[in-house]
């Protein structure tokens, strides 16, 4: 061990160890200097000379204060044991284990100044591709330049209901920042700085003016982009003066309180009580209008920021919410009472047959959504065809496939039979309908999957993740706490394009709207909390909060519309629509018992046999089969059942033929307690109308049970404007009868007719027969419509012949329908 080392009294264990490390150090030298070149070989007789000046330069640093030669600073400097020994180890093995390809000479260091230099440059490598300057500064020469800050970073987190923390180390013009925001807290217990919720804006905007901290936004936040939401500058500069007016207008003494309201896309309200002074600034506006009715003033948005009513000291005045302020912000410069018409979206890419197919109103759907880069919630009326709008969207947006679907599981097969309809270039074999939990999630083009197999599948969410997301029925996620909801939510906060799907978006209250704006814009509305208190009528009471009521509901309409939302009614594109919509959903057997399964089988053998034999001896397997289809078909006319009341679906009727079908519509609906009436053959004529009157005049839910034989003439329901065949009828003209029960003189809109259609049963014979009758008496004038023509459905366009009816049925079968197969046409 090198004298030096033994001059401050270390243990026998201490030197060993340092011996350790001198003696592998010098090892890898050894190895190194053999793979050096000659020329470099001369300067070998330098390092040990370095090292030792290292040493004794550490040492001279302990022992003594660190004094410049002129005396102009003297700190005094003394370091423990351990960290001699980490100085020690760390410098000799620097030192002497070089990395480069040849030991440099270094320069004798000829006085304690130089020396000192020396020392702090050792601990301070240069980083790749930067040159040490070839002569340190004398002590007596200019200072050193000054080493660039240290970014800090660090993150704000929730620490309660209305505050948050901010999680980040020392820095001094930060703590500067903290102190100046009124509502400021600091833990000495965690060392940190809390704050209200409320001042969240006004910290992040002062920490972003230090160029070295770095603050992640609070967990669902995003920073406000005033440039992104303005075209110039100026404007910015103007939207983030009307943004500190959301900040500490709270004033406990105030004798007078108010608030403002936007009343339409280009002027607001202002609700308060009479006060001299209020009503004097009032009467200076140029855009001041006051309303008799409401006994309340309004004004242009772009006089907001004159008005100025903070600056009084008895009045406190409520402001926009920053999502207003936001969302309008080009108003509060130039108010204009129209809003801006989307430009026309290029869709030449995008399947003819489907551009081709879009009505007006259809067409106007898919360039606000790509107005809207793909973002929006589609809240159509239903039968408006949100469908066709959203595959079309989805289309747009083609090169950043796989697309994902999620859907009410009633429902999934007619998304997969849509798209091979409506985009023919897509392959079929690349719809991937997702049926069961152990099913790929990401194995098509086209994925498929309902929303209660997407919570089952949680654990196999795929690495990367979905670019285009579409959620039919998206009001599924009105509820943050259900199980469904947290499963989508993180899919839809990574998509790049989601579109939501709802004619009906809250069912009862405001707060079911928050999921769906979460996932369309979070920045909108971060925290639920500011949500319901502006739009839910927020109440503080002993157990929580209560946000079950409404407030402001006009201001939520504009800047949904304004935002996110595209929604029109029947009543406002009835001239576009056709008096009747018949859509074909395909429904799967999925879930049927075992004994259900192989009684299917059986009468679908029986059904190829006979076709064979006679006519008499087809029919009657034929009636055998539709039977058996009846019982397999019953879970899925629940499900579908229960879909249409989850979706608002307030009156509508049912058609079937069995008693079973129709004794388990009527025993579902009675446990979900929902009205309905029932008319079949054991209903007494007497009693018929008075059932028709009641669901006529019913003001709530209530839903027509009607057998298709019994009650398809004679009946008069058209307050209802949706009829579901859950089965089929051999005759065509029984069919037509029976939609005709709401389309008849009086009925105001348009009538949705839906036919579920089950695959591997008699439904894939009875339909394209029902088709082929249809075509007849169209062609001798008998028929107004041939109901193919008309009804949203791709692969019942053509009879099938009864051999590859039953090839599909046992297709079917043993697959579990995990893709739609083509129907084949002979």
């Amino acid at each position: 061990v090198p004298p030096i080392l033994m001059s401050v009294n270390l243990t026998p264990e201490q030197q060993r160890r340092i011996e350790e490390n001198r003696q592998r150090a010098l090892a890898r030298r050894a190895e190194r200097q053999a793979q050096v070149r000659p020329g470099c070989a001369q300067n070998k007789h330098t390092q040990p000379q370095e090292a030792l000046q290292s040493v004794h330069l550490v040492i001279w640093f302990i022992q003594g204060p660190l004094v410049s030669v002129q005396d102009s600073w003297a700190p005094e400097a003394t370091l423990s044991r351990a960290s001699f020994l980490f100085f020690i180890l760390s410098l000799q093995t620097q030192l002497i284990d070089t990395k480069g390809p040849c030991i440099k000479t270094v320069a004798p260091l000829s006085n304690v100044s130089s020396a000192t230099n020396s020392f702090y440059g050792q601990l301070s490598k240069p980083t790749p591709g930067e040159k040490r300057p070839s002569k340190l500064p004398e002590a007596g020469g200019s200072i050193p330049a000054k080493k660039p800050a240290v970014s800090v970073k660090g993150k704000c987190v929730s620490h309660s209901e209305n505050r948050f923390r901010v999680e980040v180390g020392y820095h001094a013009d930060l703590i500067t920042v903290f102190k100046s925001i009124p509502s400021k807290n600091y833990d000495p217990a965690t060392r940190m700085w809390n704050f209200s919720l409320e001042d969240y804006q006004m910290l992040m905007e002062q920490a972003a003016s230090l160029p070295s901290v770095s603050l992640k936004p609070l967990d669902g936040m995003e920073a406000l982009n005033f440039s992104a939401s303005t075209s110039r500058p100026k404007d910015a500069a103007a939207l983030a003066a009307l943004m500190r007016l959301c900040q500490g207008w709270q004033k406990p003494g105030a004798v007078v309180k108010g608030k403002c309201v936007v009343v339409s896309r280009c002027r607001l309200e202002v609700d308060i009580g009479y006060q001299a002074d209020v009503i004097a600034i009032f009467k200076k506006m140029p855009s001041k209008n006051y309303d008799m009715k409401t006994r309340k003033w309004n004004f242009l948005l772009e006089d907001y920021g004159k008005l100025k009513l903070s600056e009084l000291p008895a009045v406190e005045m409520e402001p926009l919410p920053p999502a207003v302020l936001q969302s309008f912000s080009a108003q509060f410069e130039k108010s204009e009472s129209r809003a801006p018409v989307p430009p026309e979206a290029d869709l030449s890419h995008v399947d003819p047959q489907l551009t081709r197919s879009l009505m007006p109103f259809q067409r106007d759907g898919v360039n606000f959504a790509v107005s809207r880069e793909g973002r929006l919630l589609l809240a159509d009326d239903m039968g408006l065809g949100k469908t066709v709008q959203a595959i079309c969207i989805a289309a747009y947006y083609k090169s950043e496939w796989p697309l994902l679907v999620v859907a009410p599981s009633s429902v999934r097969f007619t998304w997969a039979e849509a798209f091979r309809r409506w985009l023919p270039s897509v392959r079929a074999d690349s719809i991937n309908v997702v049926v069961t939990g152990r099913d790929s999630l990401r194995s098509g083009l086209i994925n498929i999957i309902s929303y209660d197999l997407l919570n089952r599948m949680d654990k196999q969410q795929p690495s990367s993740p979905f670019s285009v997301i579409i959620m039919d029925e998206s009001h599924f996620l009105k509820n943050m706490k259900t199980a469904r909801c947290r499963a989508a939510l993180p899919l839809l906060k990574t998509a790049k394009r989601v579109i939501l799907l709802s004619g009906t978006p809250a069912m009862s209250r405001p707060a079911e709207l928050y999921t769906q704006i979460l996932a369309v814009r979070p920045s909108l509305f971060p925290r639920f909390h500011d949500f319901g208190t502006r739009y839910c009528d927020a109440k503080q009471l002993p157990w929580g909060w209560d946000y079950s009521g409404s407030s402001h509901l006009g201001e939520l309409k504009l800047l949904l519309e304004e935002t996110l939302m595209l929604r029109r009614l029947k009543s406002e594109v009835l001239s576009q629509l056709p008096a009747k919509q018949r859509k074909v959903v395909t429904v799967t057997t999925d879930g049927t018992n075992s004994r259900t399964k192989a009684a299917l089988n059986a009468a679908a053998k029986e059904l190829l046999f006979c076709v064979h034999v006679q006519k008499s001896q087809e029919k009657e397997a034929l009636l055998v089969f539709f039977n058996h289809t009846a019982e397999a078909k019953i879970r899925a006319i629940m499900e579908y059942i229960s879909d249409m009341l989850e979706c608002g679906r307030e009156k509508f009727l049912v058609f079937a033929h069995h008693k079973l079908v129709l004794d388990s519509i009527t025993k579902e609906l009675a446990e979900k307690g929902i009205s309905y009436i029932r008319i079949d053959g054991s209903t007494a004529s007497a009693e018929r109308q008075q059932l028709c009157d009641r669901f006529q005049s019913s003001q709530k839910s209530c839903v027509a049970v009607l057998s298709v034989t019994a009650a398809n003439m004679g009946l008069t329901l058209h307050s209802a404007d949706l009829v579901v065949f859950a089965e089929l009828f051999w005759n065509p003209g029984v069919l037509i009868q029976a939609e005709d029960r709401v389309h008849r003189i009086g009925q105001t809109s348009n009538v949705d007719i839906h036919y579920l259609v089950a695959k591997g049963t008699a439904d894939d014979y009875l339909w394209p027969m029902i088709q082929e009758k249809m075509n007849v008496l169209e062609q001798v004038g008998l028929s107004e419509s041939n109901i193919s023509e008309k009804a949203e459905c791709a692969s019942f366009h053509s009879k099938v012949s009864t051999q590859s009816f039953y090839h599909l049925h046992l297709t079917s079968e043993r697959l579990k329908i995990n893709h739609v197969q083509p129907a084949r046409k002979k």
